[in-house]
């Protein structure tokens, strides 16, 4: 019998389907289903490409031994928000757009979930498996209290839980995060919710370089920060280079910091739909997007010579990050000498086949392609889409 067949024999019809060059899809609809689903892949050592949304299908290494697309969207399990402790239990294959207007509507605005999604689409797995940091919220291992998972044998795991406190030993939660699908799938999180703003206001602030942003950038109410080049500002009607920042929190102290923005630099006040636009920038692939991680003495050069190969350069000053738009070779090895590190978010399925995409240390390599053995011993989950090929 085919797995197709086991497949719809455990799950029924409407749960298996075809799926264009491979040998078909599933999409369970409940943890129980996921748990199925991957015993019986496995069982067969078909292997599989975990997908929500499809936000982040240019992320990673192509995965030409995949057979079965295995859909995550249907994870739509009980929601729970907790308002008094703030933190709330919400299903992987669920929207962050959707969960975060349910989060503010449960805490009647009082809450907000701390998700920089690259498209309205967005599932919380696939920023939970591809550890997506924006230009506003920091990483989400800050904010991940517990997972739930499904291993490739089908077994269900949990690590942390609603209030993680005490705890000894590993916390195996941030193993997963930012691991690709490659170790398990994502059934459902515990997040920890961060307070609403009482007051926002949007500035922007000129500057020539990214390295001139980063003292505004790390105002203490200053939430959201992207440093545009000149041709993405003009996306924003704006007539040179400079940073976008959103100033978050009590009136007072937003107010101080506006003050200080426009005596220091002679900030403007700016549109807030602005920042919907540089979220879509973020989420843009114009052919190549590379994400280039830097010290705060290291962005101007980094954002300059990626700029000399060609491309157009978002960054978050604070945090040092800087994203080069361009499909160009150049800007490709450029990335690769700039900063400390590098990673491939988008780029054409030639280069995706012929480049490392992770630019993190080889010494690693050997370490985790011993935790891939280690949660999935017969390499189903997302064959070689991760770093090295693992």
């Amino acid at each position: 019998m085919s797995i197709l067949a086991v497949l719809r024999r455990e799950l029924g019809e409407d749960r298996v389907g075809s799926s264009p060059g491979l040998d078909g899809r599933v999409g369970p609809q409940s943890g129980e289903e996921l748990a199925t689903a991957l015993r019986v892949l496995a069982a067969g050592e078909a292997s599989v490409i975990v997908r929500g949304s499809g936000s982040w299908d240019t992320l990673g290494h192509p995965m030409p031994r995949a057979r079965i697309l295995l859909e995550t969207t249907g994870l739509l399990g009980e929601m729970e928000v907790d308002a008094e402790d703030g933190v709330a239990h919400l299903p992987a294959g669920a929207s962050v757009s959707s969960l975060s207007e349910h989060v503010r509507k449960e805490t009647e605005g009082a809450w907000e979930l701390p998700f920089d999604p690259v498209s309205p689409s967005s599932t919380l797995g696939g920023c939970l498996a591809t550890a997506s940091s924006g230009f506003c919220f920091g990483h989400p291992r800050d904010v991940v209290l517990g997972l739930e998972i499904v291993l490739a044998s089908g077994q269900r795991v949990r690590c942390g839980g609603r209030v993680v406190k005490n705890v000894t030993g590993y916390d195996l939660a941030k193993l997963y995060l930012g691991s690709l699908g490659t170790l398990g799938v994502i059934e459902a999180a515990w997040i920890r919710l961060l307070p609403a703003p009482e007051k926002t206001e949007c500035w922007w602030v000129p500057s020539g370089d990214p390295s001139q942003a980063v003292e505004p950038a790390r105002l203490p109410s200053a939430r959201a920060a992207a440093w545009l080049s000149a041709g993405l500002a003009r996306e924003l009607s704006k007539p040179g280079p400079g940073m976008l920042l959103e100033l978050a929190g009590d009136a007072a102290a937003v107010a101080a910091d506006a003050e200080f923005l426009v005596r220091q630099y002679g900030a403007d006040a700016s549109d807030p739909s602005g920042l919907a636009v540089v979220r879509g920038m973020r989420g843009r692939d114009p052919g190549g997007r590379i994400q280039v991680s830097a010290r705060p003495s290291q962005l101007a050069e980094s954002a300059a010579s990626l700029s000399r190969a060609g491309a157009e350069i978002l960054a978050h000053p604070a945090r040092g990050l800087v994203w080069a738009f361009s499909s160009d070779e150049a800007v490709f090895s450029a990335a690769e000498r700039a900063g400390e590190g590098f990673l491939v978010e988008a780029a054409p399925l030639a280069v995706r086949e012929s480049r490392e995409l992770f630019g993190e240390n080889p010494a690693l390599r050997p370490l985790q392609a011993a935790i891939k053995a280690q949660y999935d011993p017969a390499g189903i989950l997302n064959p070689g889409r991760f770093a090295g090929r693992i």
